[in-house]
């Protein structure tokens, strides 16, 4: 797990250096946003009569490149995601736990405001890339998933020219509910949605003068 956190680190940080450049720079008025993120809901629940539901919390990563134009922002961007709970609010914890990795490229569509308030919706593709299970659990397989997302955030200024501080929250819902369907009885999902929260920073992209 810590490998593949490494990984996922180090291609943000590549993104980060890629958009400084190396030769003479000039500030753009594209934004890129570098953030930690905390799920205290993610949600699913079986299409069955009398089913529970699976409720975990976890931790995000992302990097986002905004292209501005007058305030309109188209972002792309990549998140990884760890998620750890119970199977149906159990009491089992440490190694008894689910733990499920997912890696989701995003687009999204923002408006800012004047005074740092922006909102938007976006789509992603959100992609199981491991998962741990329980001892005698079975493991799910591997598939892709089409998710929606909501977005509400505030970005201010900081001391440093052209870098903000931002905050930002995001409702994502699963369009396609292709992951967790039971492989045995063939039950699928009847929805899945989860809440992450995000604090990070935000600085405006530079591109070299030739």
């Amino acid at each position: 797990m810590k490998s593949k956190f490494f990984v996922i680190l180090a291609a943000l940080v590549a993104v980060f250096a890629f958009s400084y450049g190396a030769s003479a720079q000039t500030l753009t008025t594209d934004i890129v946003f570098l953030k930690l993120g905390y799920v205290p809901v993610y949600t699913f629940e079986y299409d069955v009569a009398g089913s529970e539901t699976y409720d975990w919390t976890g931790f995000a990563v992302a990097g986002e490149y905004n292209l501005n134009f007058d305030n309109f922002w188209l972002g792309f961007g990549l998140e990884w995601k760890r998620m750890q709970g119970d199977d149906f609010g159990s009491t089992v914890t440490g190694e008894d736990k689910y733990i499920n990795q997912f890696l989701s490229p995003q687009f999204s569509a923002k408006f800012a405001a004047l005074g740092g308030l922006y909102v938007g919706a976006g789509v992603e593709g959100k992609y199981l890339i491991s998962s741990k299970v329980p001892a005698g659990g079975e493991k799910a397989d591997k598939k892709i998933d089409l998710w929606v997302d909501g977005i509400l955030g505030y970005y201010m200024v900081s001391p440093w020219d052209g870098v903000f501080f931002d905050l930002e929250g995001r409702f994502g819902y699963n369009l396609t509910n292709n992951q967790f369907k039971d492989k045995d009885t063939g039950d699928k999902i009847k929805s899945n949605y989860d809440v992450t929260l995000y604090v990070g920073i935000g600085y405006r992209a530079t591109q070299s003068e030739y």
